[in-house]
């Protein structure tokens, strides 16, 4: 039995917990604060293909240490996710290396989105958590151009139940913006590229196919005013509709991109910092659903080429819930909240069972961020040199406690 004495509720209520354990141990948690662990719903652990990035032993630790016992991982694979078959192989994969390190992460997987994906829908309703589409180009080679394909997709998810998330950028107009600044060198022409309004373009035909077919469209990682407004007045008109905000688009904006160079470059890019404020909102009135780190590890060798030739994404998974503890010290965000994004909403949209796995976090332990530190194998984080006041310091997954700190 596992025995947490004298630990906070987020209602501030002292209380013992336990877990069924084999083994006899107990924590006295005085001045510690109790969540459900997270659930990060967008990552990227590379495998198969980019095991040199990130794989599950690695990318277990670092979601560990983050406070998070749930992933759902993305299918832009080398080979992508594409098939029952592809998907069962990851499958395979993703146990073996859990069971090395001896940490059960629960995980989910997306089915990838390509023009094969409609025969592959109905077999994979029961192994997948949802289907990813890439309306714009981004890691990897996945890529939804043709409407008529995406309404299918959509068709197809709204009879079998299955979520439609997409990365919703235009490739037409990204490809337009592209051939304008063909011969720039500067990260910080990036937001011109992949614009705002190919982020809008591309949301407005997701929602239209959503609005006819009544499938559940998540978008993922929303960084813009404007796509916070449109699926604002998507949800009053009843679409079922849900979005996604990710850690670096509300604590990080183009201001960064003299001092991190391409370490600050991801799909969609950074934004403003009234585009920060409009995503605050967003999560305040309840238009943001979900935070999902889009966890997308390169190594520094890569990040650092130049722009054009470096990948884009950045890791995020263990300073996911540091970074909102910080945030709620400063009244910026409730711990009611943070739960509904990280935990409650996710399983609601997404109708996994919970469990009671947990984080005890210490909202008065005040550390800086180094990348000496990050368990990720790439072994750096955007967030460098930032210091946080609250840091998860013991997650409880099944019967196991993982003491962090």
């Amino acid at each position: 039995m596992l025995r947490i004495e004298n630990v906070q509720t987020i209602d501030g209520e002292i209380t013992t917990l336990t877990f069924e354990s084999k083994e006899e141990q107990t924590i006295n948690a005085t001045g510690l604060t109790v969540f459900p662990a997270l659930i990060d719903p967008h990552v990227h652990f590379r495998v198969p293909g980019g095991e040199h990035k990130e794989d599950w032993e690695t990318g277990a630790r670092a979601a560990i240490a983050g406070g998070v016992t749930t992933v759902f991982d993305m299918p832009n694979n080398t080979p992508p996710c594409t098939t029952l078959e592809r998907v069962t192989e990851k499958k395979k994969l993703i146990e073996e290396q859990l069971e090395r390190v001896g940490m059960p992460l629960r995980q989910y997987l997306y089915l990838g989105a390509d023009e094969t994906t409609v025969d592959e829908i109905e077999k994979v309703r029961e192994q997948v958590i949802g289907i990813k589409v890439f309306l714009g180009a981004s890691t990897g080679n996945l890529l939804i151009e043709k409407q008529e394909t995406f309404e299918r997709i959509c068709e197809l998810a709204a009879r079998f139940g299955i979520v439609v998330a997409v990365h919703a950028e235009d490739e037409a107009l990204m490809k337009k913006n592209k051939e304008a600044y063909s011969n720039v060198t500067d990260v910080s022409f990036h937001p011109k590229i992949r614009a705002r309004n190919c982020a809008l373009a591309a949301l407005d035909r997701a929602l239209a196919a959503a609005k006819k077919y009544g499938n559940r469209l998540y978008v993922l990682h929303a960084s813009t005013m404007e796509e916070v407004a449109m699926v604002r007045s998507a949800k009053k008109e009843g679409v079922n509709v849900y979005m996604e905000t990710t850690p670096h688009h509300l604590f990080l904006n183009e201001s960064i991109y003299p001092a991190l160079g391409t370490r600050a470059q991801m799909n969609p890019p950074l934004r403003t910092a009234a585009d920060n404020e409009a995503l605050w909102v967003g999560i305040a009135d309840g238009t943001i659903d979900t935070i999902g780190t889009d966890h997308a590890p390169h190594t520094l060798a890569e990040k650092d080429l130049p722009y054009g030739t470096a990948p884009s994404g950045v890791p995020g998974i263990e300073n996911y819930l540091a970074l909102l503890l910080d945030a709620a010290r400063k009244g910026v965000i409730t711990y009611d909240k943070i739960v509904d994004l990280t935990r409650s909403n996710i399983e609601r949209i997404f109708e996994i069972p919970s469990n009671n796995d947990s984080v005890l976090v210490d909202p008065a332990l005040r550390k800086k961020i180094a990348n000496e530190d990050q368990l990720t194998k790439c072994g750096w984080s955007p967030y460098d040199g930032m210091t946080l006041t609250g840091w998860p310091v013991y997650t409880i997954l099944g019967n196991k406690v993982y003491k962090l700190s």
